[in-house]
């Protein structure tokens, strides 16, 4: 085999050329390859690869009789591959659901990714739509990039899961620049660093071309240098008086959801909760849906917390909770604060779940579901909270309940009208087994804490519990295959960073001023021609 093969113009123009089924299934296996970058792995040279080959891929569209069509496909099923890969998991939530729903797996999980692969789709159309053939087409790309994935984590409810950023550990250096540009703004910045080495190679040899690389390299210089300065200057305080008792029951969603699965995951939980130490604790975290039953109405049970926090613990509970109304009930995933004085139970704050997950807590389309016979799968869904709020704690500063996948909205906590000291969320990752989902989400959730600058407390029935400082590093990490309790303190907020202040506008008006000076560039080429 002659060596030009092997290097790098060879696969180049080989992508660029090929339009045959072979071109299509190689999209979708580098797709798939580049979700190695996301958690647990964070193999960032895998999405370098990805994004690379997907740049020339999208370059050879435009030799096509109708490159938009043939950009649209591209995109796509890269996009398919990636988020196939990256979120095969869902599947789990379906068999640990119960029998009949793995039925649904082979028609959920490719449809699920198919529609998250649509908006990188659209950015092919983009991209192949405006940008030329400088090799600073690269920075069209991540703003293309950037624009899609923004599009993905807002429109129809919003799934910003495994965007580009996030092949960063959080906590990391690179992932301190989150606290001034968010995500998205990391996200453009990655795309461009690691799809840079796509435009420094050509037919001929310029100088020129290696310009949009050199920027890549020192652009990450100064991202490590931001990220070692951030940390050094992180604050290692603990706020005083505060002792946080972490209780993570290890029951699976068979065990919790089966005959008598109340009392036993009741049971588990008190015995737990009481364990030596207790005395020294100030709260008590249970995570999201810790009981299988409506525990604001159960007096038995409420007695029986009460008994066990007889010190004056306040606890903090993931609960499901139900509100009875003239046309029936509605239910809720809630957070309850109780404080039980002299035994008695006392709600001092309370939170429903604002941002429902979808197929989960609620089924969009669940007419059709109902049509094929599938009544089950959306006889029970949640109603959303009215809004995002901030309560006030006996014993501890005020703190913002983020439920679930709540965590993973990078605008979420900044839409706050009054900033609380910390964050707790609250998961029940149960739903899906080993895998790197559980992993994925505490990933993400971390981000919240370096855009926000506040400490994370975090309970995840099955998940990765723990307590995150202000840059987003695990200060404590619990296993997801763990039971038992982890007595934490709560690290001290820092400043408001920058992403506080004016949010993904870095990101939007980075990508709008790429596309909008290429825009002007050729309609100058125009006017002169």
């Amino acid at each position: 085999m002659n060596w030009r093969r092997l290097s790098v113009m060879r696969p180049r123009a080989w992508l660029a050329a090929r339009r045959s089924w072979r071109h299509r299934l190689y999209l979708v296996l580098a797709g798939a390859v580049s979700a190695l970058s996301m958690a647990p792995l964070h193999f960032w040279p895998a999405l370098m690869a990805g994004l690379c080959l997907l740049l020339w891929s999208f370059d050879g569209a435009r030799r096509t009789n109708r490159p938009l069509r043939s950009a649209l496909m591209r995109g796509f099923l890269f996009g398919f591959g990636f988020f196939l890969a990256g979120t095969f998991w869902i599947a789990f939530a379906f068999f640990t659901r119960g029998p009949g729903y793995g039925a649904l797996v082979p028609i959920a999980l490719p449809g699920f990714a198919a529609l998250l692969a649509i908006f990188w789709g659209l950015a092919g159309v983009l991209y192949v739509s405006i940008a030329q053939r400088s090799e600073w087409r690269v920075l069209v790309f991540a703003a293309v990039i950037t624009l899609s994935e923004g599009l993905r984590g807002h429109l129809f409810g919003g799934l910003p899961w495994n965007l580009p950023a996030y092949t960063w550990s959080a906590g990391g250096l690179v992932s301190q620049s989150a606290a001034w540009a968010g995500v998205y703004g990391l996200t453009f910045l990655t795309v461009y660093m690691l799809a840079a080495p796509a435009v420094a190679f050509g037919s001929r040899f310029r100088v020129t071309r290696f310009m949009p690389l050199m920027a890549a390299g020192a652009m990450a210089l100064v991202l490590v240098c931001f990220g070692a300065l951030r940390l050094s200057a992180m604050p290692d305080a603990l706020q005083p008086d505060v002792r946080i008792r972490l209780v993570e029951a290890g029951l699976s969603q068979a065990e919790k959801w089966g005959p008598e699965g109340g009392e036993i995951a009741r049971d588990r939980y008190l015995e737990l909760t009481g364990e030596p130490g207790l005395d020294a604790v100030s709260h008590v975290v249970w995570p999201e849906g810790a009981l299988p039953i409506f525990m604001l109405e159960d007096g038995d049970t409420l007695g029986r917390i009460g008994e066990a926090l007889d010190g004056g613990q306040i606890l903090i509970a993931g609960v499901n909770r139900r509100a009875r109304l003239e046309s029936g009930a509605a239910y809720y995933n809630s957070l309850a604060v109780m404080r039980f004085a002299s035994g008695s139970p006392r709600v001092e704050g309370l939170y429903d779940k604002v941002r429902l997950t979808p197929f989960g807590e609620m089924v969009p389309m669940s007419w059709f579901l109902s049509l094929i016979g599938f009544d089950e799968f959306t006889r029970y869904q949640f109603t959303p909270g009215p809004a995002a709020s901030v309560l006030e704690l006996t014993g501890a500063p005020p703190m913002m309940p983020l439920i679930c996948y709540e965590a993973i909205f990078p605008g979420f906590v900044r839409d706050m009208p009054d900033r609380p000291a910390w964050l707790l969320n609250v998961s029940n990752d149960a739903w899906f087994g080993a895998t790197a989902g559980p992993q994925q989400h505490f990933n993400q959730a971390r981000y919240r804490s370096i855009e926000t600058g506040l400490p994370m407390v975090r309970s995840a029935s099955r998940g990765v519990s723990g307590v995150v400082d202000a840059a987003g590093r695990a200060r404590v990490e619990v296993a997801p295959d763990v039971t038992g309790v982890t007595d934490v303190s709560l690290p001290v907020a820092v400043q408001a960073p920058p992403y506080m202040i004016w949010g993904d506008w870095p990101a939007w008006l980075a990508s709008l001023i790429t596309i909008a000076a290429v825009l002007f560039q050729r309609h100058i080429g125009r006017r002169r021609a």
